[in-house]
């Protein structure tokens, strides 16, 4: 294996290898370097304590993979990689045993099932879920896709066109803002709010209004990577070493190297040294890759304090419940609605907007969660591969603090009451379930946020989206003003992580946007067709007559 080459990645999480397979597809020399023995970040799946029972400890639902432009530009259906697809999205189940359920692609059985709680609010949804649905699609899903657009530029083309004022008309309010102008119900508000913050967005963080109006237009699509979320890893695996990437494991990077303040190569902890070309990019976090890998002295000034204080989120961090069972759970509110029995995705504990206060309240005290608000899922009844013939897993997430405060024992107690707060989400989980009995239970474990960060040192303190999503640290500010467009303040040094925009999650967005700016940095014409969000808002723009804003 040569030690130099066009460009050099650093982690092999999917942003990293998307980020890969188009520059290896595009002609670079590439080269991949991954601490653990095992690729993919995140795509993680784990075989349980008995045989057969296979866990996804990380991501689990990946929304739309299947039908993204990287998916298909990559070829990952010819690496084998599969998505099941789930027509019944959410069950928000209610402690007295009803239900609201979301319906993948049908909104008219979504707004029966809202209407049942309130009518005004089933005839308020399908009618926001009509008006909105272009406007996720052409306004917030093309700048996910594309490298964000300075806000004034951005108000000044979407102000003109229809769809683009639709967003700006929610723009200003936080996510439980617009819910509650939207909708009368506090059940109908707390699941919607609660759908949006788990993906990481800040609930009352102004200015993320419009998240929440696309949710509605968007609905939720959940698809499953069959086989185990850690399949697709192996997809992305074999995608770039088809492309003619090396990938090197169990190489953990110890420095960036740098000559007159350009980025020439990296150093493995083990002494290795790697040179690059043209470019090193990163998908760990600012602080790792700037602060422990670049080194201050070789920095900006006011860049090191911009690293400095970005923020990384306390009401990200996951607790999960793990469990092998028997047989799979059935639920009580299937008496109210049969099809609950049928979602994917289950939501257990939440009442109204005040849980989600509360819960996020204790997060960012450090407070271990006065009441719990579940959301998970039972994998195997959906891909029975992931489980013994006729057995099945389920996973439940429980929002808690990374760092516990002094008062809760600090963050070692995660160790000491792993077991205690297992015990205690899977008691409240019974209290949902008809069978969730000691019978019924093969085995169960939990995964604190302590883990989370010890398996994965970029998600700090188990901050699963690698900082903050509040307006200050979104789309343009991302990962901080001035520096939003992948590019550092190191020349031939990019970031391709979820630290960058849009954000975390299984989106691929930050390496599919960070591959187009450095292949167009070096002089390459993209062989794929990267978005431009600018230039699509014009379009949509000048089909209504709007002025271009020129």
């Amino acid at each position: 294996m040569d030690n130099e080459y066009d460009g050099i990645i650093i982690g092999a999480g999917h942003n990293a290898m998307i980020c890969c397979g188009y520059l290896a597809k595009a002609g670079f020399k590439m080269l991949m370097l991954e601490r653990h023995l095992e690729i993919g970040g995140g795509l993680d799946s784990h075989e349980g304590a008995r045989s057969g029972f296979w866990h996804n400890v990380h991501s689990n639902m990946h929304r739309g993979v299947g039908d993204l432009m990287w998916f298909r530009d990559l070829g990952l259906a010819e690496m084998g990689q599969e998505y099941i697809r789930l027509p019944i999205s959410v069950a928000m189940l209610t402690r007295d045993h009803r239900a609201i359920l979301w319906y993948a692609s049908e909104p008219e059985r979504t707004a029966a099932s809202i209407g049942r709680f309130s009518a005004k609010d089933g005839k308020t949804f399908l009618e926001l879920h009509k008006k909105y649905n272009r406007m996720s699609r052409e306004i917030f899903g093309q700048e996910q896709y594309a490298p964000p657009v300075p806000f004034e530029k951005k108000k000044s083309i979407l102000e003109r066109s229809t769809l683009g004022r639709q967003y700006l008309e929610w723009q200003p309010y936080s996510i439980d803002e617009t819910f509650s102008r939207m909708f009368e119900n506090d059940t109908v508000r707390g699941m919607f709010a609660f759908l949006s913050v788990i993906r990481g967005y800040e609930i009352d963080s102004r200015g993320l209004g419009m998240i929440a109006a696309a949710a509605i237009g968007s609905g939720v699509t959940p698809q499953m990577s069959k086989g185990s979320t850690h399949k697709l890893a192996h997809s992305l695996h074999k995608m770039v070493v088809k492309a003619g990437a090396d990938l090197i494991e169990s190489a953990r990077v110890a420095r960036i190297l740098t000559d007159n303040g350009r980025a020439v190569g990296v150093r493995t902890a083990d002494g290795r040294e790697f040179r690059a070309r043209k470019f090193v990019a990163s998908s760990l976090n600012p602080n790792q890759t700037f602060l422990d890998l670049v080194r201050e002295e070789n920095l900006p000034a006011d860049f090191v304090q911009k690293v400095k204080k970005f923020k990384y989120s306390n009401t990200t961090p996951l607790f999960t419940l793990h469990l092998a069972l028997n047989e799979r759970l059935y639920w009580k509110a299937a008496d109210y609605d049969p099809d609950v029995d049928k979602s994917f995705y289950l939501i257990a504990g939440l009442e109204g907007l005040k849980d989600i206060h509360d819960l996020y309240e204790d997060a960012n005290s450090g407070r271990l969660p006065r009441s719990l608000q579940l959301l998970g899922a039972q994998p195997a009844q959906h891909d029975p591969s992931q489980a013994p013939a006729g057995k099945c897993t389920a996973f439940f997430w429980q929002v808690a603090p990374g760092a516990l405060c002094e008062e809760e024992g600090g963050r070692a107690r995660w160790d000491r009451i792993r077991g205690e707060f297992t015990e205690r989400c899977a008691k409240h989980l019974a209290h949902y379930a008809t069978n969730l009995t000691p019978e019924n239970v093969v085995s169960q474990f939990g995964v604190t946020p302590a883990d989370i960060e010890r398996h994965l040192p970029n998600m700090v303190g188990g901050d699963i989206v690698v900082g903050q999503m509040s307006e200050d640290q979104l789309m343009n500010n991302r990962p901080f003003p001035g520096w939003s467009q992948y590019r550092t303040a190191v020349a031939g040094l990019y970031l391709c992580g979820s630290s960058t925009h849009p954000g975390g999650n299984i989106t691929g967005a930050p390496g599919y946007n960070a591959a187009g700016v450095i292949c167009r940095d070096l002089g390459r014409d993209p062989w794929w067709k990267p978005k431009d969000a600018a230039e699509h808002w014009e379009g949509l723009a000048a089909a209504e007559g709007g002025a271009s804003s020129a």
